[in-house]
């Protein structure tokens, strides 16, 4: 699964690396998304407001905030029940709250690293920063919803928009941690493939689904760091630092 992850690389900087191809100003970027999303986050967790890309009905890119777990149209509180930070790639055709999201509503979550957490006993966990070796952004397949049922606290008037990491079988690089892992965009091309509009068709989704892997062997890798990342309220550059 994924729990926990970054995002402290600069809007500027992760444009350029990510979409080095997509004619997009950083400025219009920056002013379509909260404030607060453009600062480094080293601790962003579930119900907190996260980066994504998805295709507006003209093929273009929109960058926006959206609620970190899924919030379907027909829920009517954001305690209800609904609210899933993670869907399994395995079940998204099967499953009435993903099937419709999967053929129209996909998105690209933003972030440079995400946590796992490794079990040792029953009450004992050992935390993991997983991330590329430079530290590159890339994107995690999502899914997003809107609500009009339930009051936006942050935008009064507007629908909540809400997404959901898709998640995947791990690789052998992150195994011995974790079974489950996101599945993987890491770079424009791949992100492209997955929110072309070009396959928002219910005859499509095969093709859809076979973009759902983890990252390849090798790119990842895996840094334990402290225990103080537990605590949604702990966002410092220190969650990262390895534990030897």
């Amino acid at each position: 699964m994924c729990g926990r992850f970054t995002l402290k690389t600069p809007v500027a900087d992760w444009l350029a690396d990510l979409f080095p191809s997509w004619v997009v100003d950083p400025e219009s970027v920056i002013a379509s998304i909260p404030v607060e999303l453009t600062l480094t986050r080293f601790n962003i967790a579930p119900s907190q407001q996260i980066v994504v890309v998805r295709c507006g009905r003209d093929g273009e890119p929109i960058f926006e905030g959206m609620r970190w777990g899924l919030v379907p149209s027909w829920s009517t509180s954001l305690t209800g029940g609904y609210n899933m930070i993670n869907a399994r790639s395995e079940s998204l055709a099967d499953k009435p709250s993903f099937r419709p999201l999967l053929t129209n509503q996909r998105c690209a979550i933003l972030t440079d690293g995400y946590y796992e957490w490794k079990k040792l006993t029953a009450k004992t966990k050992e935390p993991y920063w997983i991330h590329t070796k430079c530290q590159t952004v890339f994107a995690m397949a999502g899914l997003w919803a809107q609500n009009r049922q339930i009051p936006n606290p942050l935008s009064p008037g507007n629908p909540i928009r809400s997404a959901t990491i898709i998640t995947t079988q791990s690789n052998t690089d992150v195994l011995h941690v974790h079974d489950r892992m996101p599945a993987i965009l890491p770079c424009e091309s791949k992100i492209a493939d997955w929110l072309s509009p070009s396959l928002n068709d219910v005859d499509k989704v095969e093709r859809l689904l076979t973009q759902l892997q983890p990252s390849p062997v090798g790119v990842l890798q895996l840094r334990q760091v402290s225990t103080m990342v537990n605590s949604p309220a702990s966002d410092a550059i220190e969650l990262l630092h390895p534990i030897e």
